[in-house]
């Protein structure tokens, strides 16, 4: 039992034989320090496969939690973890840095909480199917539009997460479950949400360029 086991063997498995939706309702299990770590977090999860990797480090920027930098540190791993994958990595190695960055576990735990009902809604209409679209070789494919949804994540855009979050989960849920209809929903979505985020770049240039000249134009007249 999960029990008898030392507590790092404990957390491993925690995260490997359970399903995505069970892990986040239950959290508070295994994160019992008051603040959890990210490289606690990682290790956890080395046991337990890229594709919870890659959703784990996704759900953060995804569940809002105010006033905690949680695009930039788990863009960035996410950006690193898939930067690793395209050279074959099997596991996330962050630099020392990035490991020691930590978020409080009550936000983490209670957030977990909160999207696990709706995680659980959609696991039972994943099944293998398509596989060579969501097979080893995948993860090295995947990685790419994977590294560009973290760089739009840990950029500080307006509304810029959510969408490169979610398109992300829907592609670590295709890789853990070998769902290809899943993997290609996902890149349904990451087309949706690079036309997003550009959007939103482009005409906030274009507002902050009218702002300037319509200041320039005041200073000038008066």
């Amino acid at each position: 039992m999960l029990r008898d086991q030392p507590p790092e063997e404990t957390t491993a498995a925690f995260f490997r034989t359970r399903s995505a939706s069970a892990i986040l309702a239950d959290l508070g299990s295994v994160l019992t320090k008051d603040r959890v770590s990210l490289g606690d977090m990682v290790d956890a999860l080395g046991e337990a496969g890229l594709g919870l990797t890659i959703l784990m480090l996704a759900l953060p920027s995804f569940i809002p939690i105010p006033g905690l930098p949680t695009g930039f540190v788990f863009g960035t791993a996410l950006a690193i973890l898939a930067l690793q994958i395209m050279t074959g990595a099997d596991r996330l190695l962050l630099p020392q840095w990035l490991r020691r960055r930590s978020l409080p576990r009550g936000p983490v735990v209670s957030g977990g909480a909160w999207i696990a009902p709706w995680f659980k809604r959609v696991e039972w209409m994943l099944r293998p199917r398509y596989s060579f679209l969501s097979g080893r070789l995948a993860y090295s494919i995947l990685a790419v539009p994977i590294f560009v949804h973290a760089v739009m994540i840990l950029l500080p855009i307006p509304l810029g997460n959510q969408l490169p979050s979610l398109a992300v989960i829907v592609f670590a849920f295709g890789l853990i479950e070998r769902d290809g209809l899943a993997v290609i929903l996902g890149w349904v979505l990451t087309g949706i949400a690079i036309a997003w985020n550009s959007a939103i770049v482009f005409f906030g240039t274009e507002l902050s360029l009218f702002l300037y000249r319509w200041t320039a134009d005041l200073w000038v007249s008066a």
